[in-house]
């Protein structure tokens, strides 16, 4: 019977070392007909985040603004999927709120620099420790008129790093935050 019982404890303990992360949206604000596309771009995040390739990106990446974490670290919290900020924590699950910036929200200098071709060149921000990824509607409506899910799940990794405590200063050759996005968009569009 304690045999019994050892097995299935293990099992157990493998199984949930090993349980695959999913991705929900809980709520899209401002997407106007591009709510699909938002899904379509959630759908494939998960099957990036959970391969192989993507581990060994991380594992054998170079990235500054790491928190001082080693990077099995910083893969063991992006596949934990423990919210820091926001109304999500339920582990193994990236829980995202998105919606798109407004002048209203945000105000008018934020919308300045959504401009395609601004000298800031903001494509969203992290929504200030709320846990919501925002993006800028300019953004998101030529990645879905191109129906380039890569871009926004990419998008959506960079922005959920934040949700995870990382931050940059803007060092997009190194930062994590920035090379996560990327190294997403890039298993995506080489799949």
């Amino acid at each position: 019977m304690l045999m019994n019982v050892l097995v299935i404890t293990s099992l157990l303990i493998t199984n949930l070392a090993s349980a695959q992360i999913t991705v929900v949206i809980h709520e899209k604000t401002g997407y106007e007909g591009k709510e699909d596309f938002a899904d379509r771009s959630a759908k494939i995040l998960p099957e990036v985040i959970n391969s192989e390739k993507f581990k060994a990106d991380i594992l054998n990446g170079t990235f500054t603004e790491k928190n001082e974490l080693t990077n099995q670290q910083v893969y063991d919290l992006i596949m934990r999927a423990h919210e820091l900020h926001g109304p999500g924590r339920t582990d193994k699950v990236i829980d995202l709120r998105v919606r798109t910036m407004s002048a209203q929200v945000d105000g008018k200098k934020w919308m300045r620099w959504c401009r395609p071709g601004s000298a800031v060149g903001t494509i969203g921000k992290d929504g200030g420790k709320t846990g919501v990824v925002t993006t800028c509607p300019q953004h998101l409506t030529i990645w879905a008129n191109r129906n380039d899910t890569a871009r926004l799940a990419g998008h959506y990794a960079h922005e959920y790093m934040h949700i995870l405590g990382f931050s940059h200063l803007k060092i997009k050759s190194t930062s994590l935050v920035y090379k996560v996005g990327n190294i997403v968009e890039q298993l995506i569009c080489s799949a």
